[in-house]
């Protein structure tokens, strides 16, 4: 069977019947008693199931604890094929968290506390309000298990809140997208690595509440797919109930073909490269189609595949000159190799573009044994690796026409682990019809990797330690007299109301910092204009300069626009405070930031002066124009004090000073 090595880089999608369905996760706002609430809680809101603060931290953790998770059977009385799946792992997990964050209930030492009850007000508001939905006269916590590390107790807590009708859709470009449910759930623990001993999770994520919105697959390209996304973050915006930043905001993405199955890409958080992946994942399908039409007519079955055993082959390279090998045996690492029937030449058999057969199997050991990756017969010899070395282990794994092999650089444990789990997705992959059904993570580039199985049905149960909840006809009438502003009104607002540029009004009405926006003209007597230059400008140059805006916090601008609605600070100070608090090292308070870097005011005296010495150098000019010519002398004036000195104090000196001639 001839076939082509490269991946194509698009294909018809009409013609391949794409089908793709969003389930959009956005974190949730929401107090746990608006009236009680601790600082950190008004400005964080609370967790789902408790009142710690929901901060994401990036500070060092005060803690840390180590668990080893097990599966246990659902509701169904199975064990899930995905917590099976990462109960073969044998990985400890190490949870990290802070005191002032943390609690007993996200170390599952304790009960945990009625649901969060603005946030169940807030997620059910905004499925009635904004999407239509149906909701549930009564609401059970479930469990939902989830063994691989995210959670302490094994399972996240989730709530589904509402369910589609005939009238539950959003329109994007004049297209229907159905909106299948809403859930209610809390996030998972933040995965900050892995090494050998296991993986590290931080605790502060955990448990924040979140709103899912599923959709139906309805969308037909990965354009579509981009648009509803876009379409969905905006609604979601506009209610002022969810937070904003990176982070807050993931989506999972259920795509198929009509000669493929419905796969899940896990956790995309970047909408600009959303279309990417689909478009990827749609090309995988197809190209793993063929692949497993090639294994086939190579004549490769489960029985074959048996004879994928890990062998010690570190003797080979002793004398190795690549130095990722030479550090490893010095570490007392072994080389663990493994013949692959069938595969030579099609380890490089792209599956993604840029992404091969060898990479995925590499993808492989690093999630099931926390391998670095493996190097495979069609890549070699190179890194280091000679031609003498590669046919050595081909002769010791007895190699035949048309074998491949692999190998893997690490503990003796892990080498084996990875081969074992590589020979039982083989078997797998030769199992299923048309292909396997799994769920992928998201990689930087736009290709995706393996994750784990798609879970079933079996990995849900009641939450023992939440009643279930109803929701009663008052309660609804109490959402129904919510009134959320659409973006197309909000627009309109921009532009008569508040007298923003078109232009400007048009970017901003989108935007993700737009609920910033309006809390601070709301706050403080300040122009719009001005707050919506920052934001859309000047933050966004310092970007492009390559600096860190992440450290230009909610509270630094808030702090900023306060003080120069108080006239304790000029406008022109913005850009300098900022670019010196991305560029600065140290740990200070909005209010330390603003103190240290701000431009001080220039006295009105001085002001006075240059004004008076301006004009007199261009008195002949102002004899002319008079009053004609404020423009001149303000312009020039600005230019002696470089754009420090505050326009509106040096227009009415200038003013004053014209109308004395």
């Amino acid at each position: 069977m001839k076939f082509q090595t490269k991946a194509p880089e698009t294909i018809d999608f009409e013609n391949e019947g794409l089908m793709v369905g969003l389930e959009f996760h956005q974190q949730l706002y929401a107090p746990y008693n608006e009236q009680h609430s601790r600082p950190l809680e008004r400005e964080h809101g609370s967790k789902l199931f408790c009142p710690c603060p929901a901060m994401i931290r990036e500070d060092d953790h005060d803690f840390t604890v180590e668990r080893e998770l097990r599966a246990v059977s659902g509701e169904t009385g199975e064990i899930d094929i995905a917590a099976h799946f990462e109960k073969t792992k044998k990985q400890k997990i190490f949870y990290q968290g802070n005191f002032d964050t943390t609690c007993l209930v996200e170390l599952d030492e304790e009960p945990i506390f009625p649901i969060n009850p603005t946030a169940l007000f807030r997620a059910i508001a905004i499925a009635r309000k904004l999407f239509n939905l149906e909701i549930f006269d009564e609401i059970l916590v479930c469990r939902k298990t989830i063994i691989d590390g995210s959670n302490t107790s094994g399972f996240q807590r989730t709530a589904q809140i509402a369910y589609g009708g005939a009238e539950s859709y959003i329109l994007v470009n004049d297209k229907k997208i159905g909106i299948y449910q809403a859930n209610i759930e809390e996030d998972s623990a933040k995965n900050v690595g892995k090494d050998e001993k296991g993986r590290y999770f931080r605790l502060d994520r955990l448990g924040i509440p979140l709103i899912e919105i599923a959709t139906h697959p309805d969308m037909r390209t990965p354009q579509e797919v981009y648009d509803t996304a876009l379409r969905i973050g905006t609604l979601l915006r506009t209610t002022g109930f969810v937070k904003r930043g990176l982070g807050t905001i993931r989506q999972d993405i259920n795509v198929s073909v009509k000669r493929g199955t419905r796969i899940e890409i896990k956790g995309v958080q970047n909408l600009d490269i959303l279309p990417t992946y689909v478009k990827n994942e749609a090309i995988r399908q197809l190209r793993m189609i063929e692949f497993l039409d090639i294994l086939k007519e190579r004549g490769l079955t489960k029985r074959s595949v048996n004879s994928i055993k890990p062998v010690d082959v570190t003797k080979i390279f002793a004398n190795c000159k690549a130095k990722f090998i030479a550090k490893a045996l010095k570490q007392k690492k072994k080389v663990i190799g493994a013949r692959l029937p069938k595969l030579n030449g099609l380890l490089v058999y792209e599956l993604q573009p840029n992404y091969r057969v060898g990479t995925e199997l590499s993808e492989i050991a690093k999630v099931t044994s926390s391998a670095g990756g493996i190097l495979h017969s069609d890549e070699l010899p190179k890194f280091g690796i000679t031609q003498e070395e590669k046919d050595e282990v081909s002769k010791t794994l007895n190699l035949k026409d048309n074998d491949g092999f692999m190998l893997v650089v690490g503990s003796e444990e892990v080498g084996y682990n990875s081969i074992n789990n590589i020979r039982n997705t083989f078997k797998i992959w030769l199992d299923s019809e048309p292909i396997p059904y799994e769920v992928r993570s998201p990689r930087p580039d736009g290709t995706t990797g393996f994750l784990r199985p798609l879970p079933g049905q079996a990995r849900m149960y009641p939450e023992t330690d939440s009643p279930p909840i109803e929701i009663s006809s008052d309660y609804l009438a109490q959402i129904d007299e919510i009134h959320f502003e659409m973006p197309e009104e909000r627009l309109e607002r921009y532009i008569k109301k508040l007298k923003l540029p078109e232009d400007i009004a048009k970017q901003l009405y989108n935007h993700p910092d737009n609920t910033l926006f309006e809390e601070i003209i709301s706050n403080f007597k300040i122009k719009p204009t001005l707050v919506a230059t920052t934001i859309l400008q000047d933050i966004v140059d310092l970007r492009r300069k390559g600096m860190d805006v992440s450290k230009i916090t909610d509270a630094l601008l808030k702090t900023i626009f306060q003080l120069i609605s108080e006239e304790k600070l000029t406008s022109a100070s913005i850009v300098p405070i900022l670019q010196s608090v991305c560029e600065s090292n140290e740990t200070m308070t909005p209010q330390q930031a603003v103190e240290k870097f701000s431009i001080k005011p220039i006295p009105k005296e001085e002001i006075e002066s240059v004004v008076e010495e301006i004009i007199s150098q261009n008195i002949q000019l102002v004899k002319e124009k008079r009053m004609g010519a404020m423009g001149l002398i303000m312009g020039r004036t600005m230019a002696k004090f470089g754009g420090k000195a505050d326009g509106k104090v040096v227009s009415g000196i200038v003013r004053q000073k014209l109308s004395q001639y």
